[in-house]
């Protein structure tokens, strides 16, 4: 059969993996694609913009000239309200095209999200072998219940049941890069990666506080090293690919893989790389690791600086003293640390605010990201703001149906104009001296920053520019880069 995939804004590892998976069974597959450079999918979010660069239509007459078999949809919450409502337009004009959902939006809610008139079949969690079973059951129309599969048949939903995890990693083929790379050749520069999948914390705005929950859970499983170094050695012979960036949830959390990476990828790969670790996995070891394999920089995930919030609203065990730690050995080997904090917390307060100014410039990261609070389908803090009343009842349904709005949840005007004057103010911390920050919280001039969005932003990129900042860089390349749409 003929699969279209649809995805807007960025390059989707997931439906790389799904159409090398549907490949594999014997399908032709293609990918319908809306950069969106100005729907803030990467760093530049200008609303106007965005709609006057909209490729709806030509997503549209993609689908008329190819004739799909299958209409394929990858949603997270942030793009579900564009996909369903792409898929009503391919129903409409197109009513025999089957439409398919998957991705973290749907296996955190698919109940809601089967009985859409646009939905035909919706695949929970991980689709590797769902995906390409549900391709073959509308094939031979054959009615039967598959794991992690809804679907549509005779006027009744079939509800499969819980899927297993994918055990054996290596047994699947490479991701089709091709799909995206031959939209936007820029793509390639960053070539994005998973060496293992799950993760053994369960943080509560995460999805995997409610992935667990499926049967056998979403335990680490790792690649082997020699799959990872066969996957990205033409990759590294190409010589197009300038960083890698492995998207696991905690790299390297296997220290006896960890050690035989460092050594096979450092002499048969080279390429120099990005990962995320969390503040209780980046010890001594794991630093000198990381170094002798070449990782250029590390992104860790502090949130909050009060270790009591963080615990009990975010359930992230660990002390600020981990965090310096693990901040001073990735610094004093020469890897660049880059830093993220929530804010919007329920609990947060100005003098929390204050106190995390002061943790940060203490570190001083090579780059602070500050991001407001979200809540998404299916997770432990949304069930908790519900409970409590933080989130109304229409609130909570419109962030399971994929809606806006949910960022600002329980903050009058006053606080909100207070988050953002820090948020202004964290954006300056690794751009001044350290001294000068210190000054400035002393004489609670952080409490007068002026609340823009536009200082924030002006602020992050000229540390990108001083730094060079290759995520930057790369970002400001694609925005220019000629691109073949859709």
């Amino acid at each position: 059969m003929k699969v279209l995939f649809f995805y807007i804004g960025v390059e989707s590892l997931g439906i790389e993996h799904l159409a090398a998976a549907a490949r594999k069974a014997g399908h032709q597959v293609e990918l319908a694609f809306d950069p969106s450079v100005f729907g803030g999918h990467l760093m530049w979010d200008f609303p106007s913009l965005a709609k006057m660069f909209d490729k709806r239509a030509a997503v549209l007459k993609k689908v008329a000239d190819i004739k799909p078999d299958i209409a394929a949809l990858s949603c997270v919450s942030a793009n579900y309200q564009w996909s369903l409502g792409l898929a009503r337009d391919i129903k409409r004009a197109h009513p025999g095209i089957i439409t398919m959902f998957g991705g973290t939006h749907v296996t955190a809610v698919p109940e809601r999200v089967i009985v859409e008139d646009a939905v035909d079949v919706a695949i929970v969690s991980e689709g590797d072998v769902s995906f390409p079973l549900a391709l073959a059951d509308i094939e031979s129309g054959s009615r039967e219940a598959r794991p992690g599969v809804l679907k549509k048949s005779g006027g009744e939903i079939i509800r499969g049941p819980a899927p297993e995890p994918v055990e054996d990693l290596d047994a699947l083929p490479f991701p089709a890069k091709d799909l995206f790379y031959s939209k936007a050749p820029a793509l390639e520069r960053h070539y994005t990666i998973m060496a293992s999948r799950g993760c053994p914390f369960k943080c509560t705005y995460c999805h995997n506080s409610y992935s667990s929950s499926l049967s056998g859970g979403q335990r680490m499983r790792d690649r082997s090293v020699d799959s990872i170094v066969a996957e990205l050695e033409p990759v590294a012979a190409r010589g197009r690919t300038r960083l890698v960036k492995f998207y696991d949830d905690v790299f390297g959390f296997n220290k006896k893989w960890l050690e035989e990476f460092a050594d096979k990828y450092s002499s048969q790969v080279g390429l120099p790389f990005y990962c995320s670790l969390h503040p209780r996995t980046a010890n001594k070891e794991t630093a000198d690791r990381l170094k002798e394999s070449g990782c250029r920089y590390v992104a860790i995930g502090i949130q909050s600086v009060d270790e009591g919030q963080r615990k009990n609203v975010l359930k992230r065990i660990y002390t600020n003293d981990d965090a310096k730690r693990s901040v001073a050995l990735l610094k004093e080997r020469g890897i660049r640390v880059l830093l993220d904090h929530i804010i919007g917390l329920p609990g947060d307060t100005e003098e929390m605010m204050e106190e995390a100014a002061r943790f940060y410039n203490e570190l001083r990261p090579t780059r602070l990201l500050v991001f407001w609070l979200s809540y998404f389908p299916g997770t432990e803090i949304l069930a908790a703001a519900s409970k409590s009343g933080l989130l109304s009842e229409e609130e909570v349904e419109s962030i399971n149906a994929g809606m806006e709005g949910s960022f600002y949840a329980g903050h009058g005007g006053r606080r909100i104009s207070m988050f953002m004057r820090f948020i202004a103010f964290f954006s300056l911390i690794p751009l001044l001296p350290k001294g000068a920050v210190d000054f400035m919280i002393r004489k609670k001039l952080c409490r007068r920053t002026p609340p823009s969005s536009t200082l924030s932003k002006i602020a992050v990129a000229l540390n990108a520019l001083i730094t060079r900042d290759a995520f930057f860089i790369y970002n400001v390349r694609y925005l220019l880069s000629r691109k073949k749409m859709p």
